[in-house]
């Protein structure tokens, strides 16, 4: 019922406005999209979900654009964490409905087997076509 549900959810999201969907590399390799401000990844080591706060250009002349966002994560690879996150993204358009992007993500993360609270930084890259 919830995978029904959640077809749902992005069907109509698509629908209803601009929609990127790709795949990547994140929480292990899996499928990026973008709809709106909001970015999520589900990958073979875990799940992320963004609300991107800022976005904008780095410059009228080069077809760079960047995000400042905040998330959550939870990974099952290893031991089981989740936490929170600010992603710091650069996309870059290559072709026609194209883009690629790029992000640094620094992460505050508990894994409840270890009873630990660690700091790291991640790193995601990906393609996504947009709809």
């Amino acid at each position: 019922m919830s995978f029904i549900c959640t077809i749902s959810l992005l069907t109509t999201m698509t629908t209803a406005n601009a929609a990127k969907v790709g795949l990547g590399f994140d929480q292990g390799f899996g499928v990026a999209g973008q709809f709106n401000n909001i970015n999520l990844f589900v990958g073979n080591n875990g799940v992320s979900g963004d609300y991107l706060l800022k976005q904008g250009s780095v410059d009228k002349n080069i077809p760079l654009n960047y995000y400042l966002g905040g998330g959550l994560f939870y990974k099952w690879h290893n031991d089981d964490e989740f936490g929170v996150r600010v992603p710091l993204g650069l996309t870059i358009p290559f072709a026609q409905k194209f883009d690629a992007f790029a992000q640094l993500s620094p992460n505050l993360g508990y894994k409840d087997e270890k009873d630990e609270l660690r700091f790291s930084l991640s790193a995601a890259i990906g393609i996504r076509y947009a709809f």
